[in-house]
């Protein structure tokens, strides 16, 4: 059987299988314009396998924010019909000799924990568990803030103002930009991370390409320190809750449900019906919150890790 590099033609199939495969619903004009805003010096490799002319397995190479230091995101898939022969190897061969040309730590991959035999196949291949992620579901549509009023309230009585930064200047971006970079190598996610570059940051919160200062919350003292963020991002038919962080010495004070109380109201006067936000099993407090407020967790997704040095 044959992998070849992935072209443009490429794309309906590779979308289409990528949805049945993952249980997505996205659509080819949505996969073209994330295409258009993949940084181009960033690592991007693709390869597809064919079965009488059509596209059965697909597998993707690339450089992603939450993979471990100097590890490449590795991806594999193959059309259930066409499994057991081998497809899957063949595409998994190709990705890992280019992962060693290039000099990569490792790879990073991830199977669904609904899916045991993937489980397996990657394992046999070396790959072990590392970590586990899920998605949390708000019902915009039913969520009631009457009940959380005591909690907005305790955060009033410590003199503590929730707002945004609708209407704030450069300064006041530029500080809540920076307390978001400081905050992700405190978090499972990203401990043992470099910082990111401000730059990353704007464009995780879309700041160049659908800016919604309004959806930044924040949390400030009585002499205006910063004491904790809680940022949405507008994704296609839902708010996502990107990052909600409280700094060190603000911790156990109650403010990151309060905040996020007040980035789900901004998302119900935006209209939308879903709120969704992700979470690493080991990140006790915030899944609490996140269970508290109503979210309804997801099946999820096993982090694997392959050193290669």
């Amino acid at each position: 059987m044959t992998v070849r590099p992935f072209q443009p033609t490429d794309a309906p199939a590779w979308v289409a299988l990528t949805n049945r495969v993952l249980n997505r619903h996205t659509t080819l004009d949505a996969w073209q314009a994330d295409e258009t805003r993949r940084p181009p010096d960033r690592l991007h490799c693709r390869w597809v396998t064919e079965q009488d002319g059509s596209v059965v397995g697909t597998a993707a190479l690339y450089e992603w924010a939450f993979a471990p230091p100097g590890y490449l995101h590795a991806q594999v898939l193959v059309h259930p019909a066409a499994r057991r022969q081998g497809r899957g190897a063949a595409l998994a061969a190709r990705l890992l000799a280019t992962a060693r040309e290039t000099g990569a730590a490792g790879l990073q991959a991830d199977v669904s924990d609904a899916d045991p035999d993937s489980l397996r196949w990657a394992q046999a291949r070396g790959f072990v568990h590392a970590a586990h992620r899920f998605t949390s579901e708000l019902d915009l549509r039913t969520f009631d803030l009457g009940p959380f009023q005591p909690r907005l309230d305790r955060v009033t009585e410590q003199g503590v103002t929730i707002t945004d930064l609708a209407g704030a200047d450069e300064a006041a971006l530029d500080r809540y930009l920076n307390f978001f970079a400081d905050r992700l190598p405190e978090t499972p996610d990203l401990a043992g991370h470099p910082r990111w570059p401000l730059a990353q940051v704007r464009e995780t919160l879309h700041l160049d390409r659908d800016p919604r200062p309004e959806w930044l919350v924040q949390a400030l003292a009585p002499d205006g320190t910063l004491l904790g963020i809680s940022a949405l991002v507008h994704y296609r038919d839902m708010a996502y809750n990107e990052f909600t962080a409280v700094h060190p010495q603000a911790r156990g004070r109650g403010l990151a449900l309060p905040m996020k109380l007040h980035a789900i109201r901004r998302a119900q006067e935006a209209g939308l019906r879903t709120m969704r936000t992700n979470n690493h099993s080991r990140n006790a407090p915030m899944i609490a919150v996140n269970d508290r407020l109503g979210f309804v967790r997801q099946p999820g997704r096993f982090e694997l890790h392959l050193p290669l040095r």
